[in-house]
């Protein structure tokens, strides 16, 4: 036999009262309406709805509270009921479910685009290929690009539309690689949520189709041939010879302008020839060793005589303390009349064209220029045989540069390597 259900009506609710025992004192009544829903009017005379059931898997009895009347009505009572039924046919607990969503509300209030922001780019610090300078870069794209459009949004709420409205401003203002970047951090940030459950899917994944791709613009470079003439220029330009010798030390170790203006003399084993680059003044993060060819050794010997070899190879003139400005080759660079024509990170063309052009092997090249991201491939090359490889590649670029400074590089006499 069916047990009624829908025994309450508003009239029976609004005039029920607490019971009373033997003695007078009032207690809780319970006002049954079925399949489970009843209402408690305590002995204070507060009413509260009350949802009674068996839990799915151990079967013992439980409730929960639905609210108070009459906050909460009749007929919204009943609903939460039926839709609490409805779980339980599916083996699902309607507290816990509850529970569940509430715990998913407010981790999507505290799961804002911002605090995941953060989150990663902490996270990402831990990784490789994150030095002092790019993690500042990174740490100003978020807080001018990213935030001003989606920070204070829970992450979840991201959408596509929304993406393609706050990235459009950038390929309005034809910043094309502002807008590569943006994006590309962007749905780091997006998957890093994505891999710890805070959002069902990255819904802005592709959305860097939506967009014009920037140009690639190389790096202003001479050829090989042009490289005497350089020198010559090199040699009689009326620069500091600090200068001088920060352009000379950048072309014979094929290095980054930044990388050589922050060059330390306590990264330099003079005995063993080489200079290895700590993994905060690398672009990708990662410490990079240098052979030293013997024109490399001689330019060491006359740098540290105007340097007094403390610090920095290169040390600011107002303030030894720091190394020169990273754009100091550059400047003098243009003043001798190579703008438009050479940058001071072009140098490290002129080698790779000349050294491929040789026949060198390729991948021995793009480990000299620091340019392949791979542990095992760098590991592999900064050993034995194959760091004699790095020994005799750069002691060919150095002779040829030799060749064309006519004279003009420091002697340094160690015995010559095939």
């Amino acid at each position: 036999m069916t047990r009624p259900t829908n025994l309450l009506n508003n009239r029976k609710i609004d005039a029920a009262k607490p019971k009373a025992d033997e003695q007078g004192n009032l207690t809780d009544n319970k006002l049954q309406d079925g399949n489970g829903l009843y209402l408690l009017v305590k002995a204070t005379g507060s009413k509260l709805w009350r949802f009674n059931y068996y839990k799915p898997l151990t079967k013992k009895r439980t409730e929960m509270s639905l609210g108070a009347y009459p906050d909460v009505s009749l007929a919204q009572a009943r609903e939460l009921r039926n839709q609490y039924r409805s779980l339980l046919a599916q083996d699902i607990d309607p507290n816990e479910h509850r529970q569940n969503v509430k715990q998913a509300k407010l981790d999507e209030i505290n799961n804002t685009y911002e605090a995941v922001a953060w989150a990663w780019f902490e996270y990402r610090q831990t990784k490789k290929n994150f030095s002092e300078g790019y993690k500042k870069d990174v740490a100003s794209l978020i807080k001018r690009c990213l935030l001003p459009h989606f920070g204070s949004l829970p992450i979840s709420q991201i959408t596509a539309p929304m993406a393609l409205k706050a990235f459009k401003q950038y390929q309005d203002e034809g910043t094309l690689e502002k807008l590569k970047r943006t994006i590309q951090k962007h749905n780091e940030i997006m998957n890093f949520a994505l891999h710890r459950d805070l959002i069902s899917f990255n819904p802005t994944a592709n959305i860097s189709k939506e967009f014009d791709s920037p140009t690639v613009e190389h790096f202003k470079t001479i050829q090989p041939e042009d490289l005497p003439e350089f020198m010559y220029t090199l040699n009689n330009a009326q620069i500091n010879l600090r200068t001088r010798y920060l352009i000379l030390w950048q072309l014979l170790t094929m290095t980054r302008p930044n990388e050589a203006a922050k060059a330390r003399y306590e990264d330099i084993d003079e005995k063993s020839r080489l200079w290895t680059i700590p993994a905060e003044n690398m672009k990708r993060g990662i410490a990079h060793k240098i052979t030293l060819s013997r024109q490399a050794m001689a330019l060491l010997r006359e740098i540290k005589k105007l340097s007094g070899g403390k610090t920095y190879l290169f040390p600011n003139v107002k303030y030894p303390q720091t190394h020169v400005n990273t754009q100091t080759a550059n400047a003098a660079i243009k003043r001798m009349g190579y703008q438009g024509k050479l940058v001071a990170h072009g140098l490290r063309s002129i080698a790779s064209t000349y050294l491929n052009e040789k026949g060198y092997n390729s991948e021995l090249i793009e480990v000299a220029l620091s340019h392949i991201n791979s542990d095992r491939i760098k590991a592999a090359y900064d050993r034995g045989e194959r760091l004699e490889q790095r020994f005799k590649l750069l002691q060919v670029w150095a002779d040829f540069v030799e060749e064309c400074s006519q004279g003009a590089l420091p002697q340094y006499h160690l015995k010559r390597v095939a």
